[in-house]
């Protein structure tokens, strides 16, 4: 069994996420990827002990995240109502 230490899979999920961040053109992977990224950050914050700081920040990731999903359906309805969406 291979086991992968926890600073290891935190730098993965850094890396997925700005690389996948900035290949995506879609809007939603785009956030979905900065979700990625957020968790790499919660979890590097985790890693030195900080877990004040880690539960306030993955608090407030999840909470943008939410926030930036609602603005781009809103904004998906307001173009598709102008007729400027397919």
């Amino acid at each position: 069994m291979i086991l992968i230490d926890f600073p290891y899979a935190v730098v993965v999920l850094v890396i997925v996420g700005t690389i996948g961040g900035l290949l995506q053109t879609r809007p939603i992977d785009k956030i979905l990827m900065l979700a990625v990224l957020g968790d790499g950050l919660v979890g590097m914050i985790a890693t030195y002990q900080y877990l004040d700081v880690a539960m306030a920040s993955s608090f407030m990731t999840f909470v943008g995240i939410i926030i930036m999903m609602i603005g781009l359906i809103r904004t998906m309805e307001i173009k598709k109502a102008k007729g400027e969406l397919h």
